[in-house]
């Protein structure tokens, strides 16, 4: 069993972090030794410095992924130029060399900067070696006959590189790969495709017009990658933005605190485990974050803060949140359509008595029975004034109690087998007995409004 604890308490990201680094020296040795390649003629000590230099300054400014500590940046575009003017060997000291440097300058530890250099020192002799086999000449002298050969290398290189930093992320955060590897890659392909071309023109110009020829390539890049980024960081302040107002209306309320970002995690985590595809999974937890909007306007407000039994006609008003919710997603353009379904069905429950159109089984989208799970969830593990918050065997009882009438069954099984819903939910065995989330919002349906 000590392997096993050795693997769960950071070993297994040492492990794989260990093989990398290994296999990255062991595609440089190749790219010594294979006769085909190690024979090239080796580059100008100038043109080293030149491109190692271009590939160090666009290592510093690099851009953070979308998940995990990972970041990235265009550098690769010159390694891959590197890779067809000067063949594997020179590239991968050009790339090593770089990436070292600029992991160092970020005060990253030394397994840190050994596996930064070797996972792309893997990835780029590994595709120099198939753009070779396709037929690719070294050095680029002219593109006649390049552009398979240099798909080869472009595809070989984008693959290895994204798997290997998607595969640590996973490891490490102890998320599914496919998520990570799709997150940070799937929404950059283009992108990356795109400024792949731009490796292959520096390699021809810098042979054809030397310093010149590369900067008329490299800046152009630069600009490429600005756009991106600016577009990168206004959808990030956009989900800021909803965030802060999500927190402002459950500010009126201290047993609301906290809960939409709750129910968000727990909606996201259910829709993986039902296998969904993952912008349906990120349009869900988008939904469960502003399931309750609506809640803002002040029709509300005294209901809200009231402490004991609702009245019908109280209880009547309670049941137009989704509506008047719905109505506020909808006014968002790119949250028009599933979103706004989601939010607006988030009470129907499964046997068409819920509100507020009476929707069952099918009808009801698979966003809105997520969320009702995640909010009900969510109100039963958090404590009340008249109870306690309930255990993990709890929750799953009630949710069993009622599935097939208010909730949809298919959604309660992926709940019961989801460990990391267990581990939410505070059900693991250290932390029974203690809920997973703060206190949130009074009452609920059976557990949620």
């Amino acid at each position: 069993m000590r392997w096993w604890r050795w693997l769960r308490g950071g070993g297994a990201v040492r492990l794989y972090v260990s093989t990398i680094v290994l296999m990255g020296a062991g595609a440089v040795i190749a790219s010594a030794l294979v006769p085909s390649v190690s024979e090239l003629p080796a580059p100008s000590p100038f043109a080293i410095l030149l491109f190692a230099a271009v590939g160090l300054g666009l290592e510093v400014a690099e851009h953070q992924l979308a998940m995990g500590a990972a970041s990235g940046s265009i550098a690769f575009i010159v390694y891959l130029g590197a890779g067809v003017s000067f063949g594997p060997l020179w590239c991968a000291v050009i790339a090593g060399w770089s990436l070292a440097i600029a992991t160092a300058l970020r005060r990253r530890r030394a397994l840190a900067i050994a596996f930064n250099a070797a996972q792309n020192v893997l990835g780029l002799v590994s595709g120099v070696f198939v753009y070779v086999a396709l037929g690719g000449k070294v050095p680029l002298l002219s593109l006649d006959g390049t552009v398979v050969p240099y798909a080869g290398l472009v595809l070989t290189y984008l693959v290895i590189n994204s798997s290997a930093v998607s595969g640590v992320v996973a490891l490490n955060e102890g998320r599914h790969f496919s998520e990570v590897w799709i997150r940070n890659t799937w929404g950059l392909v283009t992108y990356d495709l795109i400024a792949s071309a731009f490796g292959l023109a520096i390699a021809w110009l810098y042979w054809k017009g030397g310093v010149g020829g590369m900067a008329a390539v490299v800046l152009p890049v630069l600009f490429l990658r600005h756009t991106y980024l600016v577009n990168l960081q206004l959808q990030s302040q956009n989900r800021e933005l909803l965030e802060l107002m999500v927190k402002a209306i459950e500010a009126r309320d201290p047993y609301t605190s906290g809960h939409s970002q709750r129910v968000s995690e727990l909606a996201r985590v259910l829709g993986r485990e039902m296998g969904l595809h993952l912008t349906e999974v990120d349009r869900i937890a988008s939904a469960a974050l502003l399931h309750d909007v609506g809640k803002i306007y002040e029709d509300f407000a005294p209901i809200l803060r009231k402490e004991g039994k609702l009245t019908p006609e109280e209880r009547a008003v309670m049941n137009t949140h989704p509506i008047r919710s719905a109505e506020l997603v909808g006014t968002i353009s790119n949250l028009r359509g599933y979103v706004h379904r989601c939010v607006r069905h988030h009470h129907e429950n499964f046997d068409g008595s819920g509100y507020p159109d009476g929707l069952a089984g099918d009808q009801i989208p698979m966003g809105s029975r997520i969320v009702l799970v995640a909010d009900t969830t969510d109100a039963m593990t958090t404590d009340r004034p008249y109870r306690k918050a309930l255990t993990y065997e709890r929750v799953v009882e009630e949710l069993e109690k009622h599935a097939g009438k208010q909730f949809d069954p298919r959604v309660v099984a992926a709940f019961k087998k989801s460990m990391a819903i267990r581990r939410l939910v505070g059900g693991m065995p250290q932390s029974q007995g203690t809920p997973a989330f703060p206190q949130m919002q009074r009452r609920e349906q059976l557990a949620a409004r």
